[in-house]
């Protein structure tokens, strides 16, 4: 083979049968791929049992990963998933004939030996995998070699990734039970003291929160919360070494990789903001290095007395007072980071002792940050002398006490911690050795005895242990069914939820952990188990004088101001965040879109504050506007996405129409005069609003009442000169403008509201009537009093020959895309669809936004309900103009069942991360907070949400030696 045939043979997926060397096929059992697909047809069961085995780009045949794929998403939204209802999914987007039709599906069927040897089957379509990785990584690798480019110690890098990643595709992923995991981590535990000290629910343990609770109960969603990493920060000037040289704390990102205390690259799976207004202290060692750190980060310490993680607060104190600390040397470096990293900055880099602190003094408080990585000790390698620092469990005590203390089957899928460390962890607090004794390898003859009295115990309990790397939902839900058949499964602990992914592609990331909520409240009430899922806090606390976390710092998504108004479902009428905050109202039926974009009525269980947070004003083309943080999701034709990600030429959803309310009040036509009359002869002002009973009214009033009010202060007229219609209302009251706009909905007139500076400084507003369409239906439904009412008349009759204007109300035109892809399957004459848009389909693309009449009509010729759902909804996309700061505000939000969304302001917007849970629980440490705390070794469950009780604060004992929560009397 020649170097040109080398360097030609670029792996992709879309050249999966040319990617070997002439003559030689790539490793593969076509047979097999297909008696996989055939078993998943089959049967559901083979479906969890392939899950677990292999992915859909493990298939050689580009047609069966796709087959594939389509299976795994019936099956993960819970739809029969056989040949038929594959076949129809294909055929939906377009991919049937990539495959070979139903019919090759079915051949697929008939072709299986035996279904429930699928696993077996997807085994050997996993080991082909392999096998072809390797060719490719061979492949690579001798391409990099000829072509020589860039550094040698780089080139020996790249090829060694290349190998890597043959074997790293599938490493730890399944559960594991106890006993299975024991042996492992004596192993492990023995191997550390070698080192010489190198590195009618189910009941809860908790006597009051199971008073509360009555245990944890089947189809469940708990969520337990807290901040990580509280106030552990170092100076964004600190340098971190990288797997491909350095950065900064300032600069690094999630997602990044820095190198861990054992020399190998660790991932950063978060950081916070920048801090300022930290203590702040300068920790100087004995080799010169100097690190500025805030009061609360955390070293890995040793001393005469004792060794375990200490806050460069502790140290200071401690060093004061003259103990000695010393910092662990990093195990010798690994892999590519020792290609990058050959030489240490260290002169002494090959002894084994330790660095000592030489001294820990207060600075001046300078910006801080900090990350959080991914490997089992949370130690990163900082500064350029490379010195392990720290970053940033109570779900593990609640498995604890159900499978050791009371048999029950329990899972943990852990995303955070090495099921090694788990069971270390299970190890001190059932044996109570300390742990960091069991880390430094420091365990006493009696910690060994405690030990091995307590082995028997924990390695018989029905507890098993999930580690593996990014875990989906769909693998957690196989693994989960498999237990609970083969193991009457009866808790499932998820730790944590912000370290969860979708494995799709996803809008944005506040759009994916909702997903996530909603799939672990299925998962619990399909498996009729309770769901522990542990959660990050967000920083919310740390901005209050009173660190007490609230149930608001749970969330993902953002906040909106206390004059927010939501529209109520059963009356109408809107009503403000504030005043839900100040009444304590619950259960508030309000207007919500469904998942074909329809206004429906929806549950709003209840409004909470969200702290202080900078808040943006949101204005849009139409004029309305809406005051929210940069993390708050909108409705986008694309999904939903957060303000910060939206600028001016976006295009956002608000409502074009508003049902009528659930309890319509009629009024008599002269109440509905004398409020409009009322309301004309008020003076004008930000108070001044329409009555709330005109909006629970029928329509009929409503037209009697907007009537008056127009031919008091409206204007309705023909213009000549431009051949149109002109209709307006003006007022300095924007409530009212807002209202009248919201009344002319029922109506499905929408209106544009400009805002018109004065002379004397005080803005005036106009709601304006544009487009034929609108102007039509309020000449039609509501009219003109008096003597002009003959001449609307007429001007009605004469909008009836005016064709609409296309600009006004149109769709996003990424629409023509899907258009194309349906004109594909429906195998559409193309002449057809240049009949109903009057332009070839080659040049849809570049054509003018359709409107919904226009996509109407494309629907009913395509037959596709997708467009329908795009041309019948209640969504007018207006065009964001403007996003301003307004500064720090209050901030609240609210959470609603079901559609996880409500009408603000007339536009819609998403709400909270905690909207499925039955109970929440906020743990809270003072002692992490407050210098003088008087609770020092205390912890607070907070029961901040209880759906089917009541909410209560419970006192627990932290042993933090002992890595434990227990009840105080216990303590």
């Amino acid at each position: 083979m020649t170097i040109a045939e080398f360097r030609g043979a670029q792996v992709s997926r879309d050249d999966d049968y040319d990617r070997a060397p002439a003559g030689r096929t790539p490793p593969q059992d076509e047979q097999a791929e297909q008696s996989v697909l055939g078993s998943m047809l089959l049967s559901k069961d083979a479906i969890a049992d392939v899950v677990e085995v292999i992915r859909g780009t493990d298939f050689y045949r580009p047609a069966h990963e796709l087959i594939f794929d389509t299976i795994l998403d019936l099956y993960g939204r819970g739809e029969p998933a056989d040949a038929i209802t594959v076949a129809a999914q294909l055929t939906r987007a377009g991919d049937a004939a990539r495959v070979g039709g139903a019919p090759y599906l079915h051949t697929l069927v008939a072709g299986v030996p035996v279904a429930a040897n699928a696993g077996y089957y997807a085994e050997i379509v996993r080991e082909k995998a392999v096998l072809r990785r390797l060719v490719d990584a061979g492949t690579k690798i001798v391409q990099l070699g000829y072509a020589a480019e860039g550094q040698v110690d780089d080139v020996v890098d790249r090829a060694q990734a290349e190998v890597y990643s043959v074997t790293d595709k599938r490493t730890s992923e399944d559960y594991a039970p106890l006993a299975d995991i024991m042996e492992l981590t004596i192993d492990e535990l023995e191997a550390i003291g070698n080192r010489d000290g190198a590195m009618a629910g189910v009941p809860t343990g908790f006597a009051e929160l199971d008073d509360l609770t009555n245990g944890l109960h089947g189809g469940q969603m708990v969520i337990v919360a807290a901040r990580p990493a509280v106030g552990k920060a170092l100076a964004l000037d600190t340098a971190l070494p990288t797997p491909t040289g350095w950065t900064t704390m300032g600069a690094v990102s999630v997602g990044d990789f820095l190198v861990g205390a054992d020399g190998r690259p660790t991932q950063v799976v978060a950081a916070t903001e920048v801090m300022t207004g930290r203590p702040c202290y300068r920790v100087t060692f004995s080799d010169g290095t100097s690190i500025v750190a805030d009061a609360q980060h955390q070293w890995l310490t040793d001393s005469e007395f004792a060794s375990g993680v200490r806050t460069t607060e502790a140290l200071a104190r401690e060093v004061e007072l003259g103990v000695v600390h010393s910092v662990r040397r990093h195990a010798p470096l690994r892999g590519s980071v020792a290609l990058t990293h050959w030489t240490c900055p260290r002169v002494e880099c090959g002894r084994h002792d330790d660095f000592k602190v030489a001294s820990v003094v207060p600075v001046e408080s300078v910006p801080v940050r900090c990350v959080e990585v991914d490997n089992a000790d949370h130690l990163y390698l900082a500064s350029r002398a490379m010195i392990p620092t720290h970053n940033s469990t109570l779900g593990l005590d609640l498995a604890r006490s159900a499978s050791i203390k009371h048999g029950l089957t329990s899972v943990i899928f852990s995303l955070e911690m090495s099921r090694t460390e788990i069971t270390m962890r299970l190890l001190a607090a059932e044996a109570r050795i300390a742990l960091h004794h069991m880390r430094a390898g420091k365990m006493s003859d009696d910690d060994w005895n405690k030990l091995v009295r307590k082995m028997g115990e924990v390695s018989e309990a029905p507890l098993f242990i999930d580690d593996s790397p990014n875990l989906t939902m769909m693998e957690i839900r196989a693994k989960a069914r498999r237990l609970r058949q083969r193991h009457d499964l009866r808790l499932i602990v998820l730790d944590y939820i912000q370290l969860m992914t979708s494995g799709k592609k996803v809008e944005n990331r506040q759009v994916e952990v909702s997903e996530f909520s909603r799939q672990i409240k299925l998962l619990a009430k399909e498996l009729d188990v309770p769901v522990v899922a542990i959660a990050q806090l967000n920083r919310g606390s740390e901005q209050r004088t009173s660190k007490r976390p609230l149930l608001s710092d749970l969330r993902e998504s953002g906040c909106l101001t206390a004059d927010t108004r939501l529209m109520r479902a059963d009356t109408n009428v809107e009503v403000s965040l504030g005043e839900l905050m100040a009444s304590g109202a619950r259960d508030i039926p309000v207007w919500s879109l469904d998942d074909r974009l329809k206004l429906v009525p929806r549950t709003l269980t209840h409004a909470f504050p969200s702290g202080v947070k900078e808040v943006f004003r949101l204005r849009l083309a139409s004029g309305r506007e809406i005051k929210a943080t940069a993390n708050h999701p909108f409705l986008t034709y694309d999904g939903w996405k957060p303000l910060g990600e939206l600028a001016p030429g976006s295009r956002i959803g608000s409502i074009r129409h508003v049902p009528p309310p659930l309890e319509t009040k009629p009024m008599d036509d002269d109440e509905a005069i004398a409020l409009a009359e009322a309301v004309a002869s008020a003076s004008d002002g930000d108070g001044k609003q329409a009555p709330k009973a005109v909006f629970s009214a029928p329509k009929t009033q409503i037209a009697v009442f907007l009537r008056q009010l127009w031919a008091a202060h409206g204007s309705v007229r023909w213009d000549v000169a431009a051949g149109e219609l002109r209709a307006h209302y003006p007022s300095t009251s924007r409530r009212l403008i807002d209202d009248i706009a919201r009344l002319l909905l029922r109506f499905n007139v929408f209106s544009q509201i400009d805002t018109v500076p004065t002379a004397g400084g005080r803005d005036s507003y106009h709601l304006i009537i544009h487009g034929v369409d609108n102007q039509r239906r309020f000449l039609q439904e509501i009219g003109v009093l008096g003597a002009r009412g003959e001449q609307a008349k007429e001007i009605a009759r004469q909008l009836e020959s005016i064709k609409a204007h296309m600009k006004l109300d149109t769709i996003p035109k990424d629409i023509w895309t899907r258009v194309q892809d349906a004109l594909v399957e429906q195998h559409t004459p193309q002449r057809q669809l240049t009949t109903v848009t009057g332009t070839a389909v080659s040049e849809l693309p570049g054509m003018h936004l359709p409107s919904q009449e226009m996509m109407s009509k494309v629907a009913e010729l395509l037959g596709d309900a997708d467009l329908e759902v795009v041309a019948t909804n209640d969504v007018f996309w207006d065009e964001v103009v403007s996003v301003e700061s307004l500064g720090e505000q209050a901030v609240y939000d609210a959470t609603v069942l079901g559609t996880h969304n409500f009408i603000a302001d007339g536009i819609p917007a998403h709400n909270s991360l905690e909207q499925d849970s039955d109970v929440v629980i906020l743990l809270h440490r003072e002692d992490l907070y407050e210098k003088e705390s008087t609770r020092p070794g205390e912890a607070d469950l907070i029961v901040a949400k209880h759906r089917n009780g009541p909410t209560a604060d419970i006192v627990l004992a932290f042993q933090g030696h002992y890595s434990r929560f227990v009840d105080m009397a216990q303590g």
